[in-house]
């Protein structure tokens, strides 16, 4: 369904952004919305080298300046459109515009993140939310965390979650053997730290650990455990990161709060098991695929990595998962809200 005379103008910052999840997703909208035959124009910074998109580049600078300022002068200038802001972030004086809130572990996890970049969020997020004419986020557990974090009433919001990249892979990795992988190796939310500190688990079951992980500046820095069971690969190409995840043993993703979980239906979707801990929006996003364990016991990580061998992901598994979670559906939900309230 297109939307009624409309022109999407999509905030291209996230292109410049180093990638993760809410990058991927991003995309992957912006993708389903074209395939959908939508008008619609992505408007970056002019720093900006590479893209696989046609784009429309503008202003000066990047960033915060870039989005605040540049972003909504063109925005202003462009009659019958609306501003699609996919990462998290908008600009404050943009006077139509749909904007995503992933989760607000900023706010609710607050000591994972640098003051500087909580105390911008915390002023940030509920001012876009309010001005919005529609959020989307990509779970029912953000949308009631959204609710009740900032009094928005439930028909502003709606759930558009993420669905499958193209999976792509290199054609000769390297043989580390016997590993489970371990993502957001540096993001404190992920709780990889606890995994790392207790990687004699993993070694008496004859596994090592390839723990991927990258800086970013929104985090507060943690520390790395050195162990010969352990390789730490930072900033792999989305080919490795496949390859990797469809030769692991399982993921293993221990996150104390997440919005969604990305990786985990990846991982799903390629037939490895996942490890996870659990916390209410695995449960209600991916059900029984997962195998979980208890948050900060031992004995309970032990039986989850005991129950790798006998897991089976079926291809019937696959295809539900896929069917549930994918990005057209997703890009659907947002045109079909869109229809309804311009």
């Amino acid at each position: 369904m297109q939307t009624k005379e409309l022109k999407l103008i999509i905030n291209g910052r996230f292109l410049t952004q180093q990638k993760s999840g809410v990058q991927n997703y991003a995309l992957g909208i912006v993708k389903a919305l074209r395939r959908a035959r939508v008008h619609l124009e992505i408007v970056t910074p002019k720093n900006l080298i590479n893209s696989e998109l046609q784009l429309k580049k503008i202003g000066f600078f990047s960033g915060f300046v870039w989005e605040q300022f540049f972003l909504v002068l063109y925005a202003r200038k462009q009659k019958g459109t609306i501003l699609l802001n996919l990462c998290n972030s908008a600009p404050l004086l943009a006077r139509k515009q749909i904007v995503t809130i992933h989760d607000l572990a900023f706010t609710e996890k607050a000591n994972w993140f640098n003051p500087l970049f909580k105390m911008w969020y915390n002023y940030l997020i509920p001012r876009i939310c309010k001005k919005a004419q529609l959020i989307i986020t990509v779970s029912e557990f953000s949308k009631r965390r959204i609710i009740e974090q900032y009094g928005i009433i439930e028909s502003k919001i709606i759930v558009a979650p993420p669905g499958i990249p193209e999976f792509k892979f290199i054609e000769n990795i390297t043989d580390y053997g016997d590993y489970a992988l371990l993502t957001g190796a540096n993001n404190p939310r992920k709780n990889a730290s606890w995994v790392l500190e207790n990687i004699e688990i993993l070694t008496n079951k004859s596994l090592k650990l390839i723990a991927l992980g990258e800086n970013q500046k929104s985090f507060n820095n943690i520390v790395r455990k050195n162990s010969d069971s352990i390789l730490y690969l930072n900033q792999v190409s989305f080919e490795s990161y496949c390859s990797l995840l469809k030769n692991a043993k399982a993921l293993i993703y221990p996150s104390l709060y997440e919005g969604f979980g990305i990786p985990i239906l990846e991982s799903l979707c390629m037939g490895t098991p996942v490890i996870a801990s659990d916390i209410p929006v695995f449960r209600e996003n991916f059900g029984t695929y997962p195998i979980y364990f208890e948050i900060g016991n031992k004995q309970s990580f032990s039986h989850a990595v005991d129950g790798i061998e006998m897991k089976k992901i079926s291809e019937e598994d696959i295809l539900n998962l896929k069917n549930k979670f994918n990005f057209d559906n997703s890009a659907k939900q947002i045109l079909n809200a869109l229809n309804l309230i311009m």
